[in-house]
């Protein structure tokens, strides 16, 4: 169960709102939820548990409260705090099972991870059936999606050495894994008569769980995504079936294009009149821009000038996390809060 896991994203230094740890881990998103998402470094962790029952979430927290682990600071934004005996439940639970390792490093969102995931099971068994001339087996249930993807897939790269190039494809990363740590996640998957083995079954800590087992997973398999994003043959029939499988992007189209024209010189102004989009929603994209994507790839020196960084610096000090916008505010206009946010976001990015 998702219940234990969810003391490690709390801190003992820092306290978290409850609502931005559910919204990232669901991958309900705002702007909001977003900036303390990188405030509390846990942006890697948007959409781990797209089927997260609020409920269910919601009753865990309330049970760290009465077990002592988390005591709330504010009730009026359930903010919360690690507790001596929650910090201390917190190192138990890390030493005992899976601690992420390549997540952190993904360039796409993990549900392009999960999507790929999905895809290269049912391809690897296709693969397997194949190579036996079996043409009568049961598939993996996966959704419909899915499926009509690695049919056109499988049509589009079938050829007679499809089967060797698959399995250079998979040794190829295979071989950047420790050796039984490749075996074991060999071992999980389905092929012909092979039903792939389970937890209880990989010799994996006895002392994991399901939800140990699934990030294990995942985490194998965002690095293996990120290991192909860097393959310069792109013809590869596994390269392939990794691009069909990469349909969501950190910034849409359209946040896309408005950093673009901002870099060109374009005023948020003239965006918003051009593109019929209101000018709040032309800062909500740079805003979100700037949480995502690495420092030098936003341009913070056309808002953040000299003027603007010494009054902030002049009337902010302290925690980040406790710096309050009526505290710099002179007036009604929006752009201040966005200077605000902007300021808080390069800050952050710098440490």
């Amino acid at each position: 169960m998702v219940n234990e896991f969810l003391i490690t994203l709390f801190s003992s230094v820092q306290a978290r709102r409850k609502r931005v740890i559910f919204g990232l881990l669901k991958r309900r998103l705002t702007v909001s939820t977003e900036y303390w998402g990188l405030r509390y470094n846990l942006l890697t962790y948007v959409g781990l548990f797209p089927h997260l029952d609020q409920h269910i979430f919601d009753q865990q927290i309330a049970q760290f409260v009465e077990q002592a682990l988390l005591i709330e600071i504010g009730t009026d934004t359930n903010q919360f705090l690690l507790t001596d005996k929650g910090q201390a439940a917190k190192q138990a639970y890390q030493a005992k099972h899976y601690q992420i390792q390549y997540m952190t490093i993904a360039t796409q969102p993990l549900s392009n991870v999960r999507d790929f995931q999905q895809a290269f099971w049912l391809a690897n068994q296709v693969i397997s059936e194949s190579a036996y001339q079996n043409k009568r087996y049961y598939p993996l249930q996966v959704d419909l999606q899915t499926k009509n993807l690695v049919k056109h897939w499988y049509r589009k790269v079938y050829q007679n050495d499809i089967i060797s190039e698959w399995v250079t494809g998979i040794t190829e990363f295979l071989k950047q894994l420790p050796p039984i740590t490749a075996n074991q996640l060999a071992a999980t998957w389905v092929g012909h008569q092979t039903p792939g083995l389970n937890l209880e079954q990989l010799g994996l800590p006895t002392v994991w769980t399901a939800i140990d087992f699934y990030l294990w997973e995942l985490d194998l398999f965002a690095y293996w995504q990120q290991f192909l994003s860097q393959k310069q043959d792109n013809k590869q029939v596994l390269v392939t079936l990794w691009q069909l499988t990469q349909r969501q992007t950190f910034l849409s189209p359209g946040i896309q294009t408005t950093v673009q024209q901002v870099c060109q010189g374009v005023s948020m102004t003239t965006i918003s009149q051009q593109r019929h989009l209101k000018i709040g929603t032309v800062r909500e994209h740079l805003l979100t821009a700037a949480i995502r994507l690495p420092k030098q790839n936003f341009p913070y020196d056309l808002f953040l000038t000299r003027d603007v960084v010494a009054y902030l610096q002049n009337h902010l000090d302290g925690s980040i996390d406790e710096w309050r916008f009526t505290d710099v505010r002179t007036s009604d206009d929006p752009l201040e809060f966005f200077l605000f946010r902007l300021y808080e976001i390069y800050l952050t990015k710098k440490r």
